[in-house]
């Protein structure tokens, strides 16, 4: 289901989303409140880049491997089962970087509100 709304919402929002905002840099930049515009298009194209980056990282295993150490009184053979195998960790820590449509629609946004507040500025 979650596919499915990023493949029907996601995509079409992201070209509507960027061209309202490059409609509403247009409007602001003949009008006196230029600054403030840029101020808010370049936070919130900050905060799409950190949500594209906080997306691609919560995919990025960095907590697995985590050395466990026998516990105090524990048996050898409840330890050995709760051991992490070293081969499993390697292939988690080897995948691809998970770079879904949802990071790449945050970061064209997030770029594009940042290029925007740029030429409001300029």
């Amino acid at each position: 289901m979650i596919d499915n709304f990023k493949n029907k919402i996601v995509l079409p929002l992201t070209g509507t989303v960027g061209a309202v905002a490059f409609l509403v840099a247009l409007i602001g930049r003949f009008t006196s409140q230029a600054r403030l515009l840029s101020d808010i298009f370049f936070m919130g194209g900050l905060t799409l880049v950190c949500l594209a980056i906080i997306n691609i990282l919560l995919y990025a295993s960095l907590m697995s491997g985590w050395f466990k150490s026998q516990r105090k009184g524990e048996r050898d053979e409840d330890y050995q089962k709760r051991k992490i195998d070293v081969h499993t960790v390697a292939s988690k820590k080897n995948s691809p970087i998970h770079f879904d449509k949802f990071a790449a629609n945050t970061l064209f946004l997030g770029i594009l509100a940042i290029i925007l507040a740029i030429l409001l500025t300029v």
